[in-house]
């Protein structure tokens, strides 16, 4: 059971990660819905296939190493008994590409 087969109209979808989102885009373009001229599409991740999909991809790109590295250390310091300090935020880049459209071509 699908948005799609429920009829319901949304002219955005976004993704939990880029595998997702291109797996969408494949449903979308199998029901004849045109991405982004219909429905826009974004992931997250910025995979190396996302700039090569048809159309390409628009992701969010995590900084996965530097959190990876940043975890890494809060556990060392916590396991040596190091006092809890609250953890840092990170930020993420939009990379914009051709599967999002701008509100006002709707």
């Amino acid at each position: 059971d699908t948005l799609l087969s429920r009829n319901v109209n949304f002219t955005a979808l976004v993704a939990s990660n880029d595998d997702m989102a291109i797996g969408a885009m494949k449903q979308l373009h199998e029901q004849g819905v045109s991405v982004p001229a219909q429905v826009s599409v974004i992931g997250f991740d910025d995979i190396a296939l996302a700039p090569y999909t048809i159309p390409a991809l628009s992701s969010v790109k995590i900084p996965v190493t530097e959190m990876i590295q940043e975890t890494i250390g809060r556990l060392i310091f916590m396991l040596g008994d190091g006092a809890f300090t609250p953890p840092k935020t990170f930020t993420g880049e939009l990379i914009q590409r051709d599967s999002v459209a701008p509100p006002a071509s709707r």
